[in-house]
């Protein structure tokens, strides 16, 4: 699977679209829909993210959510 669909996927099982991606790296939602384009090299930092996900899956989504909903 590739980078873009495995985004996907973490953005699914998280509930999370571009403006709460954006919120989390300090970028607009555009920024983030315009830099994570199929035809585009996956952002470094995001690929982090997808790895982090991956690994982090059988724990609990919920605390995740819970700090995204946090910050301001």
């Amino acid at each position: 699977m590739n980078w873009h669909k495995r985004y996907k996927e973490l953005k699914s099982a998280l509930k999370l679209n571009n403006a709460d991606i954006g919120k989390i790296i300090g970028k607009t939602e555009d920024s983030v829909k315009s830099s994570t384009q199929p035809n585009l090299d996956f952002p470094r930092n995001l690929k982090l993210a997808v790895v982090v996900f991956e690994s982090m899956r059988n724990n609990s989504i919920e605390n995740i959510r819970n700090y995204i909903d946090g910050l301001n």
